[in-house]
């Protein structure tokens, strides 16, 4: 399930590869916080409070430490199982396992960055070509999902 809330301008950019070389996408959402708190502080609130923050339901009500697994649900009954394989003080790298709807083998960096507006969430994906990433990608709904995300934490903060 989604969970939604409100934001305003995001910026975007896309890139499909060749079938061999993959498919991978950047986005940045400039939040809209009310608080100054630093990147870091931000990323560890984020992260201990997960399942209020993230755009899909999930087992995980934090976000897990390296080598631990979430199954997000982006429809009721459908896990999309992802495992954290890297942290850092201001990002986290889930990697799609199987059974994930984009398919196994593709990596989502989330990190909360400094930019010359503000803060920005910035989201970079890649890995191999499937036909669900690809029209995750091109229909607009990978965008929409991790603005979703970029709303969420501007509104409580």
């Amino acid at each position: 399930m989604f969970k939604s809330l409100a934001l305003s301008a995001v910026m975007l950019s896309a890139t499909a590869l060749p079938a061999a070389a993959g498919l991978s996408y950047a986005y940045r959402y400039p939040l809209a916080l009310e608080t100054d708190l630093s990147v870091e502080a931000l990323t560890e609130s984020v992260a201990h409070n997960f399942a209020l923050f993230f755009p899909f339901d999930s087992n995980c009500v934090e976000l897990p430490p390296i080598g631990g697994r979430c199954d997000l649900y982006a429809f009721p009954g459908l896990s999309n199982p992802v495992q954290v394989i890297d942290r850092t003080d201001n990002s986290w790298t889930f990697l799609s396992l199987p059974g994930h709807t984009e398919g196994a083998g593709r990596t989502t960096v989330f990190s909360f960055e400094r930019a010359t507006t503000g803060m920005e969430l910035r989201i970079r994906a890649g890995g191999p070509y499937t036909p669900t990433a690809a029209a995750a990608i091109h229909s607009g709904a990978a965008y929409a999902t991790w603005y979703l995300f970029a709303n969420n934490v501007s509104t409580v903060y």
